[in-house]
């Protein structure tokens, strides 16, 4: 075996791999890159439980050359150690018997121990069956936007992953932990039959490093879900059940709606956050509204209490609304717009609030209201 290429488009597609490699594994193969040479390609591999994940490199790329196929099973933190600490632009890697490779530059050489490839099972990607093109940009704006509801701990399995749906030519990309929503709408070029399906976070999470630009094809198969960017296919089960039905939450008639500057409202409730002791301790804001002005409190015993009146609002509807929210879910819901001003829609004290944005109409973030006590 023999092949040289980039050495940073090297240690980027290793990197691809090894950040999914489950080091706990008592399988070796699972805590292994599996590296192969062969046709006009290098490719990458590697799995844990939830999902496995191919990059591949073609010849002419990266300044990829090779002379001899062949394949192995390395561990990918000793590799990428040693290629970053190395200074050449181009780096060869050869193999000269079942144990070691070889690998060099201008000035200096290593040798790394290896497994056998045998041990690496044959597997099947599924970049058939039906096939969705979104692009990719889109794609992870709304991932960023919409993941900040998921509770990876929940114990409705359900909720512990980001829902796809599909209908017409729009998919609907939901989170939800039980006490927030949060719902982006990406237009869709093709004409595709009802489909709904529910990625696991983890995946989600690695499924956003690898979104850049140009388009992600989403590959439906027998419970499997294949994302495609690029020459990097993605490949994860899909979580079963039946989602809720987020839609029927989302109010539509509301007694008050608040018209604010983003960035002025993000500041003043992240000034009402008080730092804690334990993070999973929950910051309550009080938010209460009057004609001309907006009093936030906060208060953690023992430590610090808050109270700041803001005028700087419009206002629609009833002029007078008291509600207790969870600062940490405000605030995330607020940073998930990129717009100049939000809307703060409000029921009453116990009904979901709706946040959202004329500028920006396809997100909407729902919160629950918390009790005064």
């Amino acid at each position: 075996m023999f092949f040289k290429m980039n050495r940073l488009s090297l240690i980027d597609e290793i990197n691809k791999c090894n950040r999914i490699v489950d080091i706990k594994s008592v399988l070796s193969y699972a805590t292994h890159i599996f590296v192969e040479c062969d046709n006009d390609c290098v490719s990458f591999t590697s799995l844990n439980s939830h999902m496995t994940i191919k990059t591949k490199i073609f010849s002419g790329e990266c300044d990829l050359k090779f002379k001899e196929s062949g394949s192995f099973l390395i561990r990918g933190k000793y590799i990428l150690e040693i290629l970053r600490r190395m200074d050449d632009e181009i780096v060869t890697i050869t193999k000269s018997d079942d144990n070691i490779i070889s690998l060099y530059g201008n000035k200096s050489e290593f040798f790394l121990n290896i497994l056998d490839a045998s041990e690496f099972p044959l597997l099947a990607f599924k970049d058939k069956g039906q096939i969705i093109n979104v692009n990719s940009s889109s794609l992870k704006e709304t991932i960023a936007q919409t993941i900040i509801s998921v509770d990876e701990t929940n114990q409705k399995l359900i909720l512990t992953g980001l829902n796809l749906s599909i209908k017409n030519n729009s998919m609907f990309v939901t989170g939800t932990d039980g006490f927030r929503v949060s719902r982006k709408e990406i237009y869709i070029e093709e004409d595709i039959k009802d489909i709904e399906i529910n990625i696991p976070y983890k995946t989600i999470l690695e499924l956003q490093k690898l979104l850049d630009r140009g388009i992600c094809k989403i590959s439906l198969l027998d419970n499997t879900c294949c994302f495609t960017i690029n020459n990097t296919l993605l490949q994860t089960n899909i979580l079963e059940g039946q989602y809720p039905n987020v839609v029927a939450v989302f109010p539509e008639d509301f007694s008050t709606k608040i018209i604010v500057d983003n960035k002025k409202i993000f500041k003043l409730i992240s000034r009402a956050d008080i730092p804690k002791d334990d993070a999973y301790d929950i910051t309550v804001v009080n938010i209460q509204i009057y004609k001309e002005k907006i009093i936030i409190k906060s208060n953690i015993q023992q430590i610090a209490s808050f109270e700041e009146e803001f005028s700087d609002f419009s206002l629609d509807g009833i002029e007078e609304q008291n509600i207790y929210l969870n600062s940490k879910f405000l605030l995330d819901s607020l940073k998930s717009f990129e717009t100049k001003t939000i809307e703060i829609r409000i029921i009453d004290e116990k009904k979901p609030i709706v946040i959202c944005s004329s500028e920006q109409i396809n997100l909407k973030q729902i919160i629950l209201p918390m009790s005064s006590n």
